[in-house]
């Protein structure tokens, strides 16, 4: 396949958050805050308290996401945002190929943390054991990464260079 530039660390972390943020989203019970708002937030020096206040939200989910080969580790905390307070923290490990799972593991961790009943359709949806391919996985998410960076981009040329980048790699992952 063709090798497209770009940040590979940042793009897999960055589409697992997506990803993540598209799970909890799911679960009705939950208002979950859009990626859009909370990037600006990202490297940003604010207090916990103060970000909280802007986003209106009660918890936040901190994490890290570390591939090494063919290997995942995703560490996700929580956040009483008012007090800056964390209420649970821990680690899910596995194949690149059980993303999907891990990420479900996550979600489902994190209503339980803020108590949360979950619907029976629910349950099923983040108790699934589905296995993906790592390399159209990886592709994906790079696709994602590039429609992301669309807004950043200064011109129309780069814009469109962007777009292309990304039908590159949804089109490698269809493979």
């Amino acid at each position: 396949g063709q090798e497209l530039g770009f940040d590979g660390k940042k793009a897999f972390a960055d589409g697992i958050t997506d990803e993540l943020i598209t799970d909890l989203a799911k679960i009705h019970a939950l208002r979950v805050i859009s990626r859009n708002s909370i990037m600006q937030y990202k490297g940003n020096p604010k207090p916990m308290p103060e970000i909280a206040r802007e986003l209106n939200v009660d918890a936040v989910v901190e994490g890290t996401v570390v591939r090494s080969g063919g290997r995942v580790r995703i560490t996700a905390q929580l956040i009483e945002a008012a007090k800056d307070r964390h209420l649970w923290a821990d680690t899910y490990e596995g194949d690149l190929g059980d993303i999907l799972s891990l990420q479900d593991q996550v979600a489902r961790a994190i209503a339980d943390e803020v108590n949360i009943t979950l619907t029976p359709q629910e349950k099923s949806q983040l108790s699934k054991m589905r296995k993906v391919n790592p390399a159209a996985s990886e592709a994906y998410l790079r696709g994602v990464y590039e429609l992301h960076g669309i807004s950043a981009e200064r011109t129309e040329s780069l814009k469109i260079e962007s777009i292309n980048k990304a039908i590159a790699y949804f089109e490698q992952a269809l493979k």
